[in-house]
Parts: structure tokens; sequence; C-alpha cells
């Protein structure tokens, strides 16, 4: 009885030996295969964080760019490009086109100190050395004209030049809110972006909507003055004349286009011909504005003689051009509002405030921005 006893101790010890090495058998003895994942100090596992990202940008051009997580540093050789890159991310920028006065700094704190490394929209040949130094990864190509074949293979070839992807950006006026959302992936600050593109697309859409039901025959004629004695001027046709074409102005010069830097020289005679019931210009050095109401020889034009000449705020830039940039989306409600009074109905002090708030976090007083609306 003792022997059979001990006999089944024995099997049973036995039987559990071998379900125990059965199991350790079937386990994975080799290192385990990379999951896309890395320790964190031992404790977290976090997602592998790509180098570099395949993009089409919007001249319709295939690159390879650094990943949001690794784009620290961009350049650009345009107003229009570096006031975007501002509004959705300062610490982006590698350097400035211009120097900024003080007063512009007030709105661009970020921007100080930065190397100044010229404007490119005239055709300025580009230092690639300088731009490389500044540690862009990335050169931002943004202008307010159509792109086409031709901006594609000057795209290309600059980005030969620079041995970085230069990144084509669409900046016509009517495009704006999408080229904040491509901006946005790029950076990764779609969140930001998104904020930005609605109001470029509910002023845009606001705006037209109530351009339409006013009637041709009521639509208010506009000059737009340019240079110091204020004889250079935009047709509707061209990009520099945006606000007033969409704030549903009836441009009265009947000039060419003047390719790239605009302003079509004119007369004074074909002014007086035209007789504008308004007269617009960017305050600032070059503004017309005192020659325009004092000098008598502009004095029988309809809008000198009944005092609707207007010098639009300019900072941190102008409000309706030169350089173009998202100010001008705040401009088109200052337009709109000042030539159809009766249809638009903003109160401009408050969406001063909101502009600023929103674009360039900034908060104004109800003063301060009735200070920059006032003047003349």
């Amino acid at each position: 009885m003792k022997s059979t006893k001990k006999q089944f101790l024995i099997l049973l010890l036995a039987m559990v030996l071998s379900t125990s090495m059965l199991f350790t058998g079937c386990q994975k003895t080799e290192a385990p295969e990379n999951t896309g994942t890395v320790q964190d100090e031992g404790l977290k596992e976090k997602e592998t964080i790509a180098k570099t990202v395949k993009i089409t940008d919007m001249n319709g051009r295939e690159l390879e760019i650094p990943s949001p997580q690794e784009l620290k540093k961009v350049y650009f050789p345009s107003p229009l490009a570096q006031l975007m890159v501002y509004t959705i991310n300062p610490d982006k920028m590698a350097g400035v086109v211009s120097e900024l006065r003080p007063d512009q700094l007030r709105f661009m704190p970020k921007a100080e100190g930065l190397e100044v490394m010229g404007n490119f929209d005239g055709g300025a040949k580009i230092n690639p050395e300088q731009v490389l130094a500044t540690g862009a990864q990335v050169f931002i190509s943004m202008g307010p004209m159509k792109l086409d074949e031709k901006s594609k293979q000057s795209a290309d070839e600059l980005q030969e030049q620079l041995k970085i992807p230069v990144i084509v950006v669409n900046g016509q006026f009517d495009q704006r809110a999408e080229a904040y959302r491509f901006l946005g992936k790029v950076f990764g600050e779609e969140e930001r972006c998104e904020e930005l593109a609605k109001y470029c697309e509910e002023t845009y859409k606001e705006v037209q909507e109530k351009v339409e039901t006013i009637p041709e025959d009521k639509r208010v004629t506009l000059y737009y003055a340019e240079k110091e004695n204020g004889l250079a001027t935009e047709p509707e046709t061209s990009s520099h004349a945006a606000v007033f074409k969409y704030a549903g102005a009836k441009n009265v010069a009947n000039v060419d286009n003047t390719p790239g830097s605009g302003m079509t020289p004119v007369t004074l005679e074909q002014i007086l011909a035209w007789n504008p019931d308004v007269i617009f210009m960017s305050e600032g050095k070059a503004s017309p504005y005192k020659e325009i109401i004092t000098n008598k020889n502009w004095s029988n034009i309809e809008a000198v003689k009944n005092g609707k000449v207007y010098e639009a705020p300019s900072l941190p830039f102008s409000w309706i051009d030169r350089p173009p940039s998202s100010q001008q989306y705040l401009g088109l409600r200052y337009v709109a509002n000042i030539l159809y009074p009766e249809v638009f109905s903003y109160d401009m002090t408050s969406e001063v405030q909101k502009f600023f708030k929103l674009f360039y976090q900034v908060d104004l007083s109800a003063e301060e921005a009735k200070d920059m609306l006032g003047g003349k």
C-alpha cells in the first residue's frame, strides 16, 4: 500500500515538471521586434517621431521636408510670408525681410533682433550662404501672384541652389485661408491656423454676400492714390487693388496693369476725367494725403470736394496693400464700412481689437483701437 502511494506521488511530480517545461518551451527567447516605439526613462513608451514627411506644396510640387516636430526655423523672401509665419508661430522665423520700426515691434515683439535678410519679391538675388547660416531648414516662397508652371520652375531652380526644400504657398487674396491651413500642417499648428483661416474665410464670404446686394448703379467709384504726388495707381486687375475690388468699389483707373511692383503712372488730367467718388491711400511717408487735400489742382474732384479722401491705417503694416498681408482682411471690413455704411455696420473699434487679439495675440484698449482708426 505504501509502495503504491509512493509511486503515485512520483508520477504526480513528473506530470507537474513536464507541464512546466511545456509552457517554458512555448515562450520566445529572441529579442522583440521593433514596434515603432521608444522607451522614456525605462517607464513610458512614446511613438517614434518621424524625421521627415512628404508633402505636395500649393504649386503641385512633391517635397520631403522636416516633420513638424523637427522643423525649428524657416525663411521667406516676402513680407506676405513673414506676416503669415509670424501670426502662426513667430519662434519659427529665421530672420526678417526688413528692419521693423518700434511702432511695428509693438505688435511683433518676437521679431526684434532677428537678422535682416532682405525682400526678394522684386527679383533681388538670394544669398544661399546667408539663408543657410540662419539655420533655416526650409524656404517658403509666397507672393500674391497666380501660381503657374513658371513659378514651379523658379522654385525648383531655387531649391537646387539652396539645397533645402522650397515650399511654394499660394498667397493670392482669396486663397489666404487655404494658405493658413496648408502651413498649419507644415508647422504642426493645425488648430491655430484653422482659427486664422476661418477669420479670413468668413470675412471674405460675408463681405462678398453683402456686396452682391448693392446694385451696379449704386457702386462707389474709387481712385487708389500711390506715390507722394498721388499720380500712380492700380487697375482693378492688379493684386495690389484686391481690397477695393472685394469691397465692391468701382475702380476708375482705366490703365494697364504694371506687372510685379505695380504703380502705373497716370496724369492729373486722367484723374479729373475719372472724377472718383472716393480716394484711398495708405498712410506713411509716401502718402499723398496732404498733396491731395491742399493742392488746388485736385480740388474739383468729387472725392476732394466732399471730403471723401481716406488714408488707411498701416500698423503694423498697411491694411490695404504694400505689403499684402493678413492685415488686408481687417482692411476689407474697414474699406467696406466706409464705402457702404448703409450696408455694412461693423463696429470697427471692436473689429480692430478682435483682429489684433487673434492674429498678433495683443490686447488693445478701445482707446488704442480708436486711435489706430482715427486720423484721416
